[in-house]
């Protein structure tokens, strides 16, 4: 991490601890923006959170520094970059995932906390963030579409849960993150269908979307009995069945 980069990350992390907008931030450099954004979002969201979690007193400088010292080790040592774990990343995103770490770290569980959050939550916004990092993070094409499997079938408990509660805004809002998951699952089979050699990578992961549209169907359609309005879950379901079954088709002429 260079210096100057260090800079500009602890200016505007330090101006967003003080009120202003990532937005804000990013317009002072523009060059950066495409690193800056995702650490900015991470770090607006934890401070979202520490309403409801309260850290160390010591625990802001202590993350910052463990942060900054992880990531100048990093680019004092280029042959890591060339192979190993940080080797095949980009440099936000080994950035991003320094920060998550010193999160969990550190110990104040703001992060583990999330994992189990409703879209209601104080600490939903934090578990969003995480699941970006993992996304971003996971290896490869197909590895990436199972993570988005794993974080549809989260999509789907949330749906559940916030039809269970009448919450028709947030209800909208989840429904188009499920299906943003299932279409990128749906272009990784589709960038991937000529390619002899992860074609049995692609048979398992279709298969896995078989067997998890089969559970979640299940978990939809079980839920309507607990909803005032149990049409909203219906029009759900047929939407999910219409983004699995596309799919599973996505690639079917370029894999025969």
């Amino acid at each position: 991490m260079s210096e100057r980069f260090e800079d500009m990350l602890n200016e505007c992390l330090e101006k967003i601890r003080q009120g202003e907008s990532v937005e804000q931030c990013l317009a002072l450099y523009p060059d950066y923006a495409g690193e800056l954004e995702p650490l900015l979002r991470v770090a607006t969201a934890l401070q979202k959170a520490a309403v409801a979690v309260e850290p160390r007193p010591d625990f802001k400088a202590q993350a910052r520094y463990q942060a900054m010292t992880g990531l100048q080790g990093q680019e004092r040592k280029p042959e890591a970059r060339r192979g190993g774990f940080a080797g095949w990343m980009p440099r936000w995103a080994v950035a991003m995932a320094s920060v998550i770490l010193v999160f969990l770290i550190a110990g104040t569980g703001t992060v583990a906390a999330s994992t189990g959050s409703m879209p209601d939550d104080t600490l939903y916004p934090v578990k969003l963030a995480t699941e970006h990092v993992r996304v971003s993070l996971a290896r490869g094409d197909i590895s990436k579409a199972r993570v988005n499997m794993r974080l549809a079938d989260r999509r789907v408990k949330e749906i559940v849960y916030l039809a269970e509660k009448g919450d028709s805004r947030r209800l909208t809002d989840t429904v188009e993150r499920l299906e943003a998951h299932m279409e990128s699952i749906e272009r990784v089979i589709e960038a991937n269908a000529d390619r002899p050699a992860v074609q049995a990578a692609l048979t398992a992961l279709k298969e896995l979307i078989e067997e998890r549209a089969a559970e979640n169907e299940l978990a939809i359609e079980g839920a309507t009995n607990n909803t005032d309005d149990p049409g909203i879950l219906s029009a759900v379901l047929e939407r999910y069945r219409e983004r699995c079954q596309s799919a599973l088709r996505a690639g079917w002429r370029g894999s025969r």
